[in-house]
């Protein structure tokens, strides 16, 4: 499957339908909701981490402008996990470049790609919605097909990687769950040298790789190289998407253009909030990643006979991505929405739209997720006999 999109595809700027739906549950707030829409993991109760930051009322951070390239004490810390997760031995505070959430610091590589002369863009399908119209915003066409995190992916990338590419790629993958070989850093590095491609590398759940093998984020090969680059944020990996904190990792002289043109667009990121990821980020994430194993063991628990769960669990990710068989998952979402007060997450929040699929996450406390099949099952069992009927 591949699926091309260009400039043309943008119309006017309009809400998600699933932001449609959380508007309505939030205009109703009296109604017993039950929210199943994020890939956000929540800490289990009483791990929360606290901010060790001083008290907000004698804060200085308000009152400076943080250097455009990031807080040194935050590109310090995640220079420091880098090492630790991705068994980088060369990444230094100097390669990291703090941005405004991981969606601002994708923006920032794709407006500075444009700049580089780069027209194209070639990701996984399917691909999360938000990076798919940031590139066409960014000026770039943008075109999708299936990755397997294999050098198998060679034969199909090398037949859309022919002009100067951006080639996107998200592992562990959202929505889907897979995750790439223990080789395919190598395998990239391979492909860059003989393609005229800047690989963007959407590293923002590499916290959750839960399979027998673990493939790190090609952290060492961004340092290295110009055409390689690593994102990443506090959203997922730390469970705070309120901190709008993320960060790219790559070569000096990519944080060289990147650095001014954070500038020219923010002057600089939330000095409070890079003060408070860096503590977080001290503190590790190892109780929110053992959260999210035991959302997928309530999920195993409930696996036995269910119409749904018949498949095995992804390596990793947040979420599982479900096919509920329907011709129309859009009605059937307003139905539920309607009938049952769930809110759901459809393929609609992706490209291509890939008809039947719903986004459901692994990161609840496990009686929220028993609950939420529960209610999703009653929901299809009632759609199935309006169907009928």
């Amino acid at each position: 499957m591949r699926s091309e999109f260009t400039e043309k595809d943008l119309v006017t700027p309009a809400v998600s339908a699933l932001q449609r739906r959380l508007a309505i549950a939030e205009s109703r707030p009296g109604e017993p909701w039950s929210v199943l829409v994020e890939n956000v993991p929540c800490w289990p109760e009483g791990t929360r981490p606290e901010s060790r930051t001083a008290a907000p009322d004698s804060d200085a951070a308000p009152y400076f402008y943080a250097p455009s390239q990031g807080l040194p004490v935050l590109r310090e810390a995640i220079a420091r996990r880098e090492c630790e997760l991705s068994g980088s031995a060369v990444v230094h505070p100097s390669n990291i470049v703090v941005g405004a959430g991981g969606m601002h610091a994708l923006g920032l590589v794709f407006r500075d790609s444009v700049a580089r002369g780069y027209r194209k863009a070639v990701c996984q399908a399917p691909v999360f919605r938000g990076v798919h119209d940031a590139m066409l915003a960014a000026g770039l066409s943008v075109e999708t097909l299936p990755l397997t995190g294999t050098a198998e992916d060679w034969d199909g990338l090398d037949l859309v990687c022919r002009e100067p590419t951006v080639l996107y790629v998200n592992f562990p993958h959202n929505p889907t769950g897979a995750t790439a070989a223990p080789g395919y850093p190598r395998f990239l590095s391979r492909f860059a040298d003989t393609h005229d491609v800047l690989v963007v590398y959407d590293a923002v759940y590499d916290s959750f790789s839960f399979g027998p093998e673990f493939s790190a984020a090609p952290v060492d090969l961004a340092v290295n190289r110009t055409d390689v680059v690593v994102v990443n944020s506090m959203s997922k990996n730390y469970g705070r998407p309120g901190d709008r904190i993320g960060w790219i990792t790559g070569h000096e002289e990519t944080v060289g253009r990147l650095v001014p043109r954070l500038e020219w667009e923010a002057v600089s990121i939330n000095s409070r909030a890079q003060q408070i990821a860096a503590d977080i980020i001290g503190q590790g994430n190892a109780a929110l990643v053992e959260g999210v194993r035991a959302g997928r063991d309530a999920i195993r628990q409930s696996a036995t006979g269910h119409k749904l769960l018949d498949a095995p669990l992804p390596n990793g990710g947040t979420q599982l991505w479900l096919d509920l068989r329907m011709a129309d998952v859009e009605a059937f979402a307003d139905f539920a929405l309607d009938e049952y007060r769930l809110v759901l997450t459809t393929s609609e929040n992706y490209a291509p739209v890939i008809p039947g699929f719903i986004r459901f996450p692994t990161g609840l406390a496990p009686r929220m997720i028993r609950e939420g099949l529960a209610l999703l099952d009653r929901a299809m069992d009632a759609w199935e006999v309006r169907q009928r009927t």
